[in-house]
């Protein structure tokens, strides 16, 4: 589905083909502490293995040795389900050898150990800094490592602006971190990953009950393409979250607020990815599938 886009040579991106379910988490044992729902149904017990989960915000990175790896939110799945309760750990899974067009075969991606340390299992964003990688989560709890496997607390982000979903842009020279707060999205700027700006609110959708969730801004042929979830909270029946994300298109990545949607998506936090040769894809999580699901992506 399109728009009018208010940027001149705006190009609309499409799913080119079915999404592939690369990755569900295999049974494990759940290592948080005990917790019950607020409604008191459900109870995610320490020490016992559940056999289903599910995922949620995730992120991509390749790593050192050309191999892809995914990181996200997950917890048990239980039926009756759908709030937040039993999340905190980060779900780690590696893709098979070769390039990402390669790895896109049914639940090719396997399990690695969960990770527990500085709260990435809060909806991570993936970035390289160096030689070492990072995840930040909507905490800003930041974790490091360099070969993927071994990680370290490095500690909390000291940035203002919002309280969820971050995801980091490192564009000519400067980091972009984006954070969703209530129905908008901010953004502040680090030459340095360390000394922040003050936030910028860069997009707030018009409808009062829609909340913004899990933003992706990605640069393309001169323009900026900014990607978000809807959490509609007029739509009690899926307490808020749907399948539902857009895209807008600006001239600048520090406004999107005149830009209307481009393109709409059956898909829940998505991410861009940009693999080898150009290539481009668009990942969805527990829709179509439980896990995570991967589909081409092009630019028309």
């Amino acid at each position: 589905m399109g728009a009018s886009c208010s940027a001149a040579n705006c190009r609309v991106p499409k799913i080119a083909g079915r999404f592939v379910h690369i990755y569900s988490p295999g049974a494990d044992l759940f290592s948080l502490p005990t917790v019950t729902t607020p409604d008191d149904n459900i109870t995610y017990t320490q020490g016992v293995t559940y056999p289903e989960w599910r995922t949620n915000d995730h992120t991509f990175i390749k790593g050192p040795n050309g191999r892809w790896h995914c990181f996200g939110i997950t917890k048990p799945w239980v039926t009756g389900d759908n709030g937040h309760c039993g999340e905190g750990l980060c779900f780690h899974a590696i893709a098979p050898e070769g390039a990402f067009a390669e790895a896109m075969s049914f639940q090719s991606w396997r399990d690695l150990p969960k990770i527990t340390v500085g709260d990435c299992g809060w909806a991570p964003a993936a970035v390289r800094i160096g030689q070492e990688y990072s995840l930040v989560g909507s905490r800003l709890g930041r974790t490091a490592s360099r070969d993927l496997d071994t990680w370290t607390d490095r500690g909390r982000l000291n940035a203002k602006g919002g309280n969820r979903d971050p995801y980091i842009l490192l564009w000519e020279g400067l980091y972009y971190l984006l954070r969703c707060d209530g129905n908008g999205i901010n953004l502040v700027t680090s030459p340095d990953f360390s000394t922040w700006s003050d936030p910028v609110v860069i997009y707030k959708p018009e409808a009062d009950s829609y909340q913004t969730e899990s933003p992706v801004l990605i640069p393309y042929d001169g323009l900026f393409y900014l990607f978000w979830t809807l959490w509609d909270m007029a739509d009690m029946s899926t307490s808020g979250y749907c399948p539902r994300s857009f895209v807008h298109c600006s001239e600048s990545l520090l406004d999107f607020h005149e830009s209307p949607v481009l393109a709409e998506f059956t898909a829940h936090a998505p991410e861009i990815i940009q693999a080898e040769n150009g290539q481009w894809f668009m990942s969805s999580t527990d829709h179509p599938h439980r896990g995570i699901a991967v589909a081409p992506l092009v630019w028309e």
